[in-house]
């Protein structure tokens, strides 16, 4: 057999504290550890596994490193939660030292949502459209009291997070309604990247603005629902690629903008 094939490569051999953080991590993936569960001692894990506690502490350090473990001093180690904000915050910083760009980030939100959206159109089940129609009726209300309030200034940064909550709410609905458990993981982290977005033309009137932004937020988001409701996933799916869809100073803008 030649050099260099995979089959030649040497095989890594696994420390104690790798074997014992693989045990855990696969106990913690199969749910036999669940979220917010303690892990033993560790003079108990020492007994268990029949090694060292500065073994146990290495293989602690690990599944910390993999988001799945959390030190509370005083208290002892717990299972996380979701890992989804951690991951989100991991593909920022290796967005940022890529030299993303916002738009490179709303590009994908563009090619994301839309097919998401017509997959919700034919997996959803009647809760998850009751449940999408809340979500919209809630950051309608929010949207239009945000741009009624702020049109033409620049609000405070917990108002643009409060609203960016509500959307976020949306999205989420739209992705529980796939069923799609990767769209449903990843999603959020992924959508999670991106800014709010309250483009004014120079030469445009702010309260104009407001009020057009408004109509037209209404109009697209109702539209979604209601295709989502009916199962039509193309009219979701065009419905959502004109909701999503900025003008060209605005896709300017975040060309030169950093994520």
């Amino acid at each position: 057999m030649s050099q260099g094939t995979p089959l030649s490569s040497p095989i890594k051999r696994q420390t104690l504290a790798e074997r014992v953080a693989e045990t855990i991590r696969e106990a913690i993936l199969l749910g036999e550890l669940e979220s917010g569960a303690g892990l033993p001692t560790e003079p108990e894990l020492a007994a268990q596994f029949g090694v060292s506690r500065s073994v146990v502490r290495d293989a602690t350090r690990i599944l910390m490193a993999q988001g799945l473990v959390d030190v509370q001093h005083g208290k002892g180690v717990f299972v996380t939660g979701s890992q989804t904000e951690a991951f989100g915050q991991a593909l920022l910083l290796a967005l940022r030292r890529a030299g993303a760009t916002a738009w490179d980030v709303e590009q994908f939100e563009q090619l994301l949502l839309p097919e998401a959206v017509a997959l919700a159109a034919m997996a959803a089940r009647e809760e998850d459209v009751d449940r999408l129609r809340a979500a919209v009726d809630a950051y309608l209300v929010q949207f239009a009291a945000y741009q009624a309030r702020w049109a033409g200034q620049e609000p405070p940064p917990g108002e643009r997070d409060r609203l960016r909550g509500g959307f976020g709410a949306v999205q989420q609905a739209v992705l529980d309604a796939t069923h799609n458990e990767v769209l449903r993981q990843l999603g959020p982290a992924l959508l999670r990247l991106r800014g709010l977005r309250n483009w004014v033309a120079e030469d445009e009137d702010p309260a104009q603005a407001a009020d057009a932004a408004i109509r037209a937020e209404t109009a697209y988001l109702q539209a979604i629902v209601e295709a989502v409701a009916r199962r039509d996933a193309e009219g979701a799916r065009s419905t959502m690629v004109h909701l999503l869809r900025l003008p060209s100073e605005a896709v300017d803008a975040m060309r030169r903008t950093p994520a």
